[in-house]
């Protein structure tokens, strides 16, 4: 387990999340995450998450999801950098917090590199299935 620090571009937002990129990260063909370019990290405890600095820059992508999912994507609105995800997620195990790997400081090429990624199956409302084409995301 390692404490990543994150922010977005203008500095106004800091976060400190608990996960392991060895662990995996996810990338999605659905709609939403294509058009955000969106890879992110799930904490293996929501608790790991932890803001720092910049609550009142924040904003949020309000999205429709199927029923019983609650899902906040909160972004900086200084600057537009993509930040993180949290709520409930059924097929997730139930409370959750996902952050963009693209929002993390201290993470080094190599570990990006080397991080593995599943590809869901969003568009078709089967996140649980690898996504038929990747080559886009």
């Amino acid at each position: 387990m390692t404490t990543y620090h994150g922010s977005c571009f203008c500095g106004a937002v800091a976060f400190e999340a608990d996960g392991d990129l060895s662990e995996g990260t996810m990338r999605c063909n659905c709609r939403f995450c294509r058009k955000m370019r969106y890879w992110e990290m799930k904490l293996p405890d929501p608790s790991g998450f932890r803001l720092l600095k910049g609550e009142d820059h924040l904003a949020e992508t309000p999205l429709t999801f199927p029923e019983g999912t609650d899902m906040h994507h909160w972004f900086c609105k200084t600057c537009g950098t993509r930040l993180w995800t949290q709520g409930n997620i059924e097929m997730l195990g139930g409370q959750v917090v996902m952050v963009c790997i693209n929002a993390l400081d201290d993470v080094s090429v190599e570990e990006l590199a080397e991080a593995q990624i599943y590809f869901a199956d969003g568009a078709a409302n089967a996140w649980e299935n690898p996504a038929p084409e990747t080559r886009h995301l």
